[in-house]
């Protein structure tokens, strides 16, 4: 009955119950494990995720700051200037009027230079006809600074030297016309790199089709990376196992051209995608396209890489970019593969065949025509010949061109931008001074006891003051001391107009006027004796004025000068131009003053301006790289000495070059009336001339470094340099207009007095008009 016992709840317990009970606390503590380890994977899920979208959004934050950065750091460099720009140094513009005192040989030695082609018949610029009389010129378009010009035909009809008409193309006459100037030099900068800013519309749609159809012919439709080209060069590198081809489009290259270095890392390519895609975001296809034209890499100047379309047209080419040939344009746009490795100087056969893929292209893509491919694929490369450094073409005289910028553009920042300096820089003349200071001093080391001659020439234009052209040295390349600039040196006889000028200035004065040429002494305040001799130690007596000042007579210049005052002299100096200090000894009055070629210059250029000063300089203008004036030379004239008196000192200059010191020139340039003087230090050290026609003033000096003594005198040695420089050039014979206050008479030498003709030795000289006598007596 034992088996029938009940439980508290009045029911009898089973098996089934009894093995559930049992098995409870197992059951229980699986599933409170399974609970803890469900918690504890939520948990490290919760963590993890908590941790990435952390990282995420930091990333995303970093990226979006690094974008900004980037972003601000394109924009303000692609906004702003791009590169460092050289300056830009133009030579004067040949210009044109009726009446010019201008040869036709002289227009054809310029468009040589500006590199035009002589045809049968104008069809585009940068060509010429020639006629017997007639030069026809389709010149090309050119900012000049103060208009900007289109391209236009001209025609310039001539009469013996001179320009006697000028027409355009309908044959309306013009009453003046220009040439684009000569580029002289590009001053570059720190960066090495040199290039010439090309606006877009400059650039020949071919050269830009051209470019697009081999580097990047989606260029419009992608926005500045190409996942399409990134895949397809990716296989066909794995395919030929090495690098035979790029993905990256124009922007990516541009990227890494102006913002990153060249180093291959996987960092640098994901820095080139992000700044492309900023610059297709902030910036038009075109504006992208003009910088890459005007930045790609295309070869090596000696230190200065050449950069742009542009620069290197005329690097192999020596033309403009909108003159290219179609080969022309097939070879700049195959070198952007590899200008070192495709440069046409060194590996030509291998430049060839790219060119000729680039063209091939380009008729495949219809650019060319097939005959158009034909004829272009028989032209040899005709690169131009390599140039020295444009810096180094005329260093003299750009030194004083780099002075002049410093004074008036102090911010290198400004400079830098692409400055465009126009000078007076007269090509023409400048190698007629080279070719002079090279044949000429061999030519004098002939001489015994002459030799290590050194030489300082200068030029400079009457009407502006502007120097044409510089030498600072027999090496006519160097660039290092500048002695038209720096030598200071006796300028012996040069000193003798200020003193005749200083007293003709004076009423009692005249050309007639009887000087004493005799022994004088002169004894300073010390006591010491100064006594001056002739060059031939000899004495005359009384001389005529104008004869003792074409003769260059020492003893009558120093009586004269006394007689004036040496104050007086030396305040002559100052109004013709002399800055430095004058000692006001005797001396003076024989040159015992130190003064550069280019002060010399100075003097002699108001003295041919007929007394009116107008301080020298080189630069006549200055624009920014768009064209804005920086600066311009205003021709400031101010009259210093009385019209009668510089006539007078003028006429007794051109006696000097007709039966003076320096009448030697009238027998090289009989038809041409010149002025001039010459000059010798004491013992020979320096030998000088100082000469003009109507428009140029130029000084010659030629003496040694060490001082020493040249063995020449200014009648042999700076004189033969002179002669030599105005040879090839077509000096105009001066036409002074004489004033008012002048009149011509007869003079008797012996009396100074007037005289009618045939009373005695008489001759013609122009005189006061004050002191003119209608009917003069004669007195023997």
């Amino acid at each position: 009955m034992a088996d029938n016992k009940k439980t508290p709840t009045g029911k009898t317990p089973t098996k089934r119950s009894a093995k559930s009970s049992k098995s409870t606390p197992r059951n229980g503590a699986k599933k409170s494990t399974k609970n803890k380890s469900s918690v504890a994977q939520r948990s490290l899920l919760n963590k993890l995720w908590s941790i990435f979208w952390k990282l995420s959004l930091a990333t995303f934050i970093a990226m979006a700051l690094y974008f900004i950065y980037l972003d601000a750091k394109i924009t303000r460099q692609f906004e702003g200037n791009k590169w460092q720009l050289p300056a830009q140094v133009y030579a004067r513009s040949m210009a044109f009027y009726p009446g010019q005192f201008l040869s036709s040989q002289e227009v054809i030695w310029e468009l040589e230079r500006l590199n035009y082609s002589a045809v049968n018949r104008l069809s585009r610029t940068g060509q010429y006809v020639k006629t017997a009389n007639s030069i026809k010129i389709y010149r090309r378009d050119f900012e000049f600074y103060d208009a900007l010009e289109q391209a236009h035909i001209i025609e310039l009809r001539f009469a013996g030297q001179k320009v006697a008409s000028i027409k355009d193309k309908f044959g309306r006459r013009l009453n003046n016309a220009r040439l684009e100037p000569v580029q002289i030099a590009r001053i570059g900068n720190d960066s090495k790199q040199d290039r010439e800013f090309v606006p877009l519309d400059k650039f020949p749609a071919m050269l830009k089709d051209t470019l697009l159809v081999v580097e990047d012919r989606n260029f419009y439709q992608h926005h500045g990376v190409s996942v399409f080209s990134i895949l397809r060069a990716l296989y066909s590198n794995i395919r030929a196992g090495r690098t035979v081809q790029g993905g990256s489009t124009l922007t990516q290259q541009l990227a890494k051209n102006i913002y990153l270095t060249r180093e291959r890392s996987l960092t640098r390519k994901i820095n080139e995608a992000f700044i492309a895609l900023i610059l297709d975001y902030r910036y038009s296809k075109d504006q992208i396209l003009e910088a890459y034209l005007n930045e790609v890499y295309l070869g090596q100047s000696y230190n200065q890489g050449v950069h742009g379309m542009g620069l290197a047209a005329e690097f192999y080419f020596s033309k403009p970019v909108d003159e290219l040939e179609y080969d022309q344009i097939a070879l700049l746009v195959a070198m952007v593969k590899g200008p070192s490795y495709y440069n046409p100087r060194r590996y030509e056969e291998r430049t060839m065949e790219r060119r000729d893929l680039v063209l091939r292209l380009m008729v495949e893509d219809k650019l060319l025509s097939t005959n158009e491919y034909r004829a272009a694929l028989k032209r040899p490369l005709n690169i131009a010949p390599m140039k020295a450094s444009l810096q180094k073409s005329y260093p003299g005289y750009l030194e004083l061109v780099n002075r002049e910028l410093k004074q008036l553009l102090p911010d290198q920042n400004v400079l830098d931008a692409g400055v465009r300096v126009f000078t007076y820089f007269d090509l023409q003349k400048q190698t007629a001074m080279e070719e002079s200071i090279q044949a000429s001093l061999p030519y004098l080391e002939k001489r015994p006891n002459t030799r290590a001659l050194e030489a300082a020439m200068i030029s400079v234009n009457v009407e502006k003051g502007g120097v044409s052209a510089l030498v600072s040295g027999r090496d006519v390349r160097y660039s290092g001391f500048n002695r038209v600039l720096d030598t200071k040196r006796n300028i012996g006889s040069l000193v003798k107009p200020a003193v005749y000028l200083s007293a003709l200035q004076l009423p009692h004065y005249n050309l007639a006027t009887l000087l004493d040429d005799s022994p004088v002494q002169v004894t300073n305040e010390q006591g010491k004796v100064w006594q001056p001799e002739n060059y031939d130690r000899q004495f005359r007596g009384a001389i005529p004025l104008y004869k003792a000042f074409s003769r260059s007579i020492n003893i009558p210049a120093v009586n004269l000068g006394l007689d004036v005052g040496v104050d007086k002299v030396a305040n002559t100096l100052r109004g013709l131009g002399a800055q430095g200090r004058i000692n006001e000894y005797p001396s003076l009055l024989l040159g015992a003053l130190e003064m550069s070629s280019f002060e010399v210059a100075q003097l002699y250029t108001t003295i041919a301006a007929d007394g009116e000063y107008r301080k020298l300089t080189a630069i006549s203008a200055l624009t920014d790289s768009i064209g804005k004036v920086l600066y311009k030379h205003e021709v400031k004239s101010e009259p210093r000495f009385a019209k009668d008196a510089m006539y007078m000192t003028k006429y007794a200059m051109k006696r000097v070059t007709k039966d003076g010191t320096a009448k030697r020139l009238n027998l090289h340039f009989p038809s041409i009336q010149l002025a001039g003087k010459t000059g010798t230090s004491n013992d020979l050290r320096d030998s000088w001339f100082a000469g003009f026609d109507q428009n140029t003033v130029t000084v010659a000096w030629l003496g040694r470094d060490d001082n020493k003594s040249t063995g020449l005198t200014g009648s042999v040695g700076a004189l033969e340099t002179y002669i030599r420089y105005l040879k090839p050039l077509n000096p105009e014979a001066i036409a002074d207009t004489r004033p008012p206050s002048i009149r011509w008479a007869f003079i008797n030498e012996l009396t100074g007095k007037q005289a009618p003709p045939g009373c005695g030795k008489v001759i013609q000289l122009p005189l006061r008009a004050s002191e003119f006598e209608p009917r003069p007596q004669c007195i023997r």
